[in-house]
């Protein structure tokens, strides 16, 4: 199957990952750094965007019941079965698993291979509201 078969965004999750892959391979990055940047760049990222968007629902004249959860592909890759899955992008989901335990996130993983070919890890952190709230209520920012 031609990658011209999967949507746009997926194409996108796979030439990130595929990018990641690469410099891997190459040596131009260590799996350490594959796991770090995809914590910093995608998960931190999204969580603090997420967070900034819901402050921001909170003035006067905006929608305060916005989501507070926020998805985060974590890897995409070709195979058509979650076993397809290579070593890096499991090492790398538990990587971030882990850390999102250890900050005290509430969250669920999906792990789904697609009738197209494609195996998709992504984590939804939920109630980042109550994480937000908890994180100023003891000081931590």
């Amino acid at each position: 199957m031609t990658d011209e078969a999967f949507t746009a965004e997926e194409r996108r999750w796979l030439a990130v990952w595929d990018d990641k892959r690469q410099q891997v391979a190459s040596g131009a990055m260590s799996t350490d750094d594959v796991r770090e940047w995809v914590w910093q760049n995608k998960v931190v990222n999204a969580i603090s965007v997420t967070i900034q968007r819901i402050k921001r629902s909170e003035w006067p004249g905006r929608d305060s019941r916005r989501t507070d959860n926020t998805w985060v592909t974590v890897a995409a890759e070709r195979g058509h079965a979650k076993d397809d899955a290579s070593p890096l992008a499991l090492q790398t989901l538990s990587y971030v698993v882990d850390r999102l335990t250890e900050r005290g996130h509430d969250f669920d993983v999906d792990l789904m291979a697609t009738s197209r070919g494609l195996i998709v890890i992504s984590i939804n952190v939920k109630g980042l509201r109550a994480y937000m709230n908890r994180r100023s209520a003891t000081g931590t920012a």
